[in-house]
């Protein structure tokens, strides 16, 4: 093991309370920057990066679900007035809600499942400066709203590139707690763009949204890199 690597984990609790000081004064990007180094020092290790990525695609997998959901609810209410309007189509248009119910409770039970996953990553992460970094990163309300990030979302077509602001806000007063940028699924995307993506017509999908994401291989394109920046180290 190279020295710098070993005198980083040897002190590590020591350079956890240097960080913590930092951040108790007001310097959380010199604590950022102190976790940073650590890591450098410490050398590129993939299984710690295999938690990142999963929690990345977790993230992702995330909005793209909750965006699905706003969609239906929002679908659910639109029927819900047109009943009210005319009930000479009472019978059409409660089959259609009880459909949509039903669909409602399948991304409601997806929605869970994604967030029980993400807490087990975090619980399971290794302890180091690459998971208090990432910690400390996703307690910022604002993290998602970094100039690279919304330069992302405006290149992907996204809301971040017109006057909208929906990544600033909640999609759904039912998840007020989930603020975050574009997916395909996004409604005000969708009627701009004039047509819904189907993800059926995608070719090897997994994750909505994310391609090419492979933090395995420690040689990064430029994409990678700021995206980790993004969600890691917010420098």
């Amino acid at each position: 093991m190279p020295p710098k690597a070993t005198l980083a984990k040897k002190f590590d609790s020591a350079f956890q309370r240097l960080e913590d000081k930092y951040e108790r004064s007001g310097k959380w990007r010199k604590a950022q920057k102190l976790r940073r180094k650590q890591h450098k020092w410490r050398g590129y290790d993939p299984y710690i990066w295999r938690h990142v990525q999963a929690y990345i695609e977790c993230d992702i997998k995330l909005r793209y679900e909750i965006h699905v959901e706003a969609a239906l609810l929002a679908n659910h209410e639109t029927l819900y007035h047109r009943l009210n309007e005319d009930s000479s189509m009472a019978d059409i248009l409660v089959s259609e809600m009880q459909d949509l119910q039903k669909k409602l409770q399948e991304f409601a039970r997806n929605i869970w499942k994604i967030e029980r996953e993400t807490h087990t990553i975090l619980s399971f992460f290794p302890d180091g400066p690459i998971k208090r970094a990432l910690c400390a990163r996703q307690q910022q309300s604002d993290w998602h709203l970094s100039e690279w990030l919304r330069a992302d979302c405006a290149g992907h077509g996204g809301c971040c590139g017109r006057g909208c602001g929906c990544c600033t806000r909640p999609r759904s007063e039912k998840r007020p707690n989930h603020v975050g940028h574009c997916t395909m699924e996004c409604m005000c995307c969708e009627k701009v763009r004039g047509f819904k993506i189907d993800i059926e017509d995608l070719d090897d999908v997994e994750v909505p949204m994310l391609t090419n994401l492979d933090l395995m291989d420690d040689k990064w394109d430029s994409y990678t890199v700021h995206l980790v920046n993004a969600y890691v180290w917010g420098l």
